[in-house]
């Protein structure tokens, strides 16, 4: 797959042009009964799903047989006798494969293509060597409650030749992001967490569930083998998951932070084998290794232990052994009173360096003050023992974030490594600092040349980000 691009979409389907005329407040229907309503509206129905399903089809320029599209999807929000209306047709979800070497000089780019119908919304993507899962957060009917519940309905595709169906499922609540799934051995590893506020006792549970990928012989169902009790402790919910091969790393949190360690060895019993509990919280996990020991770095907030509260105070940087699953512990932090890291949610502005045992991540303070704001990137020194701040690279001065004149959007935090250089990318500017000693190379302020006027000026930390 080298030289292949893999593209995953979404189209969200107006369907209401076509479901308009079938409501039963429409004054054509004023007067009938119930079965006289349901005759009449089926027949207008039938009607009109020729046009729709020509029109529907030539704009998602679906293939003329349809033989990579999901014929008939199993994931239906409720039963035909819930009358609730489920929408199955809420968006489409397409995987579209090319050859990034092609030669594209016609300025046309071949693609095959996959998809389904889908409920819900697309939330995350796992995608392996040859497989695609997408995740779609959306809502089932429960009968024996009488209302809705969250759901993630899942859709896999095999990508190994043109995409084409495998498999689907439907499981309890919501994956967090994209860490939050792994496939290992022919099976599929998802966290979620389901959300239940009218609960007195808990209003979360929280679960991975285990579940079996079909071969050609099996159908496309993915069949549930196992799931685990819930996760962490009444009303917290899941922050962080990382799966490394039959264990699984979920942090959970309310008020402290249970770090749990997951064995799921047995497909049908998954099950927590270690926990370790600290104040505050990790968004983001990775997994190092330095002289031969197993670690996670964790990349969250601190919490104020005697009041916890009183808000998130700062950035935290966990180093987790994990050597020993059924005793995790935290052998040492690092915490940045009053910051924020985009890296807690945007983990394409991690960086961490095994070689030079570097971790990279960007930082934000605003004080409201004459002093003290900061937005830039931060260089930690990492070993077994300690985390400890290097250097940093400030992108704009205290005055400049106070007083400059900014363009109306920014750019994501990003670092880029070469030979010995970072080139950190954030907001308005670029900048290159060499790595070791933190003296910078060079500096490219990009809003510069576009001559802002005072009408057109926005506050640094006010803008949006670029499209």
């Amino acid at each position: 797959f080298d030289e292949t691009g893999i593209l995953v979409t979404t189209s969200y389907l107006d369907t209401w042009q076509f479901a308009t005329g079938l409501y039963r407040y429409n004054k054509e229907y004023c007067g009938l009964n119930a079965t006289e309503y349901s005759k009449k509206a089926s027949e207008l129905a039938q009607n009109m799903t020729d046009e729709f399903a020509t029109r529907l089809f030539e704009e998602l320029e679906l293939d003329d047989d349809c033989s990579n599209i999901f014929q008939i999807s199993a994931m239906q929000s409720g039963s035909d006798e819930d009358n609730t209306d489920g929408n199955l047709l809420s968006n489409f979800v397409q995987i579209s494969r090319f050859d990034m070497a092609a030669d594209y000089s016609n300025q046309d780019i071949p693609m095959k293509r996959g998809g389904a119908f889908a409920p819900g919304y697309i939330r995350s993507i796992y995608s392996s060597q040859n497989s695609t899962f997408t995740f779609n957060s959306g809502y089932s009917y429960n009968p024996e409650l009488g209302q809705w519940e969250s759901s993630t309905f899942i859709l896999g595709f095999d990508i190994s030749g043109d995409p084409s169906p495998l498999a689907i499922a439907e499981i309890p609540g919501e994956p967090i992001n994209q860490y939050a799934a792994d496939l290992f051995d022919g099976h599929l590893r998802v966290a979620t967490t389901k959300w239940h506020w009218w609960n007195d006792m808990s209003t979360t549970t929280n679960r991975i569930f285990v579940l079996k990928v079909p071969d050609d012989t099996e159908g496309s169902k993915m069949n549930v083998t196992g799931f685990t009790k819930h996760l962490g402790k009444i009303n917290e919910s899941i922050f962080a998951v990382r799966y490394i091969g039959d264990k699984g790393y979920v942090v959970t949190f309310e008020q402290k932070d249970p770090f749990l360690v997951v064995d799921l060895s047995n497909y049908t019993d998954p099950h927590v084998v270690g926990e370790l509990e600290i104040p505050g919280f990790s968004s983001y996990l990775h997994p190092i290794e330095i002289d031969g020991v197993q670690l996670m770095l964790g990349i969250g907030q601190h919490v104020n232990e005697s009041d916890p509260w009183a808000g998130w105070d700062g950035v935290k940087i966990s180093l987790f052994d994990i050597t020993n699953s059924s005793n995790p512990i935290e052998r040492t932090n690092f915490i940045d009173k009053n910051a924020y890291s985009n890296a807690q949610n945007d983990f394409k502005s991690f960086r961490y360096l095994a070689a030079s045992q570097k971790l990279i991540l960007p930082k934000s303070e605003y004080t409201y003050e004459a002093e003290g704001n900061f937005d830039g990137f931060v260089v930690y020194n990492i070993t077994l023992d300690s985390i400890t701040s290097s250097f940093e690279i400030q992108h704009a001065s205290n005055d400049e974030i106070r007083f400059g004149c900014w363009y109306s959007t920014h750019m994501p935090p990003r670092s880029l490594v070469f030979k010995s250089k970072v080139m950190t990318i954030l907001s308005h500017t670029v900048k290159s600092t060499d790595l070791y000693d933190g003296d910078e190379e060079w500096k490219l302020n990009l809003d510069d040349a576009l001559g802002l006027n005072e009408t057109e000026c926005q506050p640094y930390f006010m803008t949006g980000y670029i499209d």
